[in-house]
């Protein structure tokens, strides 16, 4: 999902690591993630995330704030699932391994995309999706059900912030961002026109310049 995003930042010239999550041992965890990604970088970091990426920058806070110059958290939220969400996922977890990916993916995909998304787009993310297999996929439900309520956090954070908001996002709707914007001590909002929740592959074009821009500000 990340290679567009990935070779616009190294074009301009940022070293960038993109782990695999939740790696090999799908571990249903964000914090072993977020010690999967530290182990993955030296020194001081950037984290990038998406969504369920988002939850794992706030853990990656709680270990290693020190190491954070920046972050940018994209299409993501702080509070944790509503007891309704956790039911949720415990639905999807079953249907998953019950059915298989492919089942979870007719499920979420139409909330996945801005309006008319191109069919190159939606075969990518399709793809991507049923890579991940049914454990993967499980795991990162359970997780993402389980992690912490990062609100409290959200003032402690004193480092620039970029959070990113694609307009038709319908599963994390924009006026959430704009809380998260607030929120933060020093955060900038930006909206993509045309974009639901996935960003990074349906404008990667919009969402890299947003980036570089934030990066050549924000780290010395």
């Amino acid at each position: 999902m990340w290679s567009e995003t990935k070779r616009a930042l190294e074009e301009a010239g940022w070293p960038v690591v993109a782990p695999d999550l939740p790696g090999p041992e799908a571990e249903p965890s964000l914090a072993a993630w977020a010690d999967h990604v530290l182990r993955s970088v030296e020194g001081a970091l950037v984290p990038v995330g998406v969504s369920m990426g988002g939850y794992v920058s706030f853990e990656l806070w709680r270990r290693a704030r020190d190491r954070i110059v920046a972050l940018a958290l994209v299409d993501t939220r702080a509070r944790p699932d509503t007891e309704e969400g956790r039911r949720a996922r415990d639905e999807n977890i079953d249907l998953v391994r019950d059915i298989g990916a492919a089942a979870l993916w007719e499920r979420l995909a139409p909330k996945l995309f801005g309006p008319a998304p191109p069919p190159e787009t939606v075969a990518r993310a399709r793809e991507i999706a049923l890579e991940q297999g049914s454990e993967r996929l499980a795991a990162a439900l359970a997780a993402m059900r389980d992690r912490a309520d990062a609100t409290p956090l959200l003032g402690e954070i004193d480092v620039p912030a970029l959070v990113v908001a694609g307009d038709d996002d319908a599963l994390i709707p924009v006026a959430e961002a704009e809380a998260l914007a607030r929120a933060l001590p020093h955060a900038r909002l930006v909206r993509i026109p045309g974009a639901g929740h996935l960003p990074p592959l349906e404008r990667p074009d919009q969402l890299n310049a947003a980036l570089v821009s934030f990066l050549a500000e924000a780290v010395p």
